[in-house]
């Protein structure tokens, strides 16, 4: 009988903890492994330095996630519906500049609420060319969501139809990755002004008024 207790005491050390909420922990353990990574790359991020910031032992870690590309991939996959989610309440918009306006506003919210994001967003080129077992997660989500947006700004006649859709987008992935940047790092606090004109950028610019083409 003694031994049966201890078995089932081993078993319950190994798994997720009596009562805990198990959606609000495995998002608990995501957002402390997206900061160490931020903080100290992939290769620092590590269960054990996870398990002191969270301060959940490592059993309970491995619960939730096999091993350390595991927890990446979790992180990814996070960060991916976030930017959907972000692209989602833009494409409500009929225009170009309505859309733009959208994702760099939903984008901002994300910033507000989670310091972290951010640099993951930037970081997370550097540490896929840096470690070749993450590859398959290094496709960024930005990209065809802008390259979506141009498409249809040519098709509705906002944008000249000898318009270089991928250029263009591209154009736009560096310089919303150059804010995220500049959010992330710089730690200057509010990014309102510096939305507001780039956005009276894109509308000058990349949007001209109708009397001025």
């Amino acid at each position: 009988m003694q031994r049966k207790s201890r078995a089932k005491t081993a078993q319950r050390a190994l798994g997720r903890p009596v009562g805990a909420d198990s959606a609000r922990t495995r998002k608990e353990i995501v957002r402390a492994a997206r900061e160490v990574l931020n903080e100290r790359g992939y290769s620092g991020m590590t269960f054990q330095a996870i398990a002191k910031r969270t301060g959940l032992s490592r059993p309970t870690l491995h619960y939730y996630f096999a091993g350390r590309e595991d927890l990446y991939v979790a992180i990814v996959e996070e960060a991916r519906s976030v930017i959907a989610h972000c692209a989602t309440v833009a494409v409500e918009s009929p225009t170009l500049l309505g859309r733009l306006t959208a994702f760099v506003d939903a984008i901002r919210e994300v910033d507000t609420r989670d310091r972290s994001m951010m640099p993951f967003l930037i970081s997370a080129r550097l540490e896929y060319h840096r470690n070749p077992e993450l590859q398959a997660t290094g496709d960024s989500p930005i990209r065809p969501f802008l390259c979506r947006l141009v498409d249809d700004a040519v098709r509705s006649g906002e944008l000249s139809p000898d318009t270089e859709v991928e250029v263009v987008a591209d154009m736009l992935q560096v310089t919303l990755y150059g804010m995220a940047f500049h959010a992330a790092f710089t730690g200057s606090g509010d990014l309102g002004p510096i939305t507001r004109q780039l956005i009276a950028l894109f509308a000058r610019g990349l949007v001209p008024a109708a009397g001025d083409e």
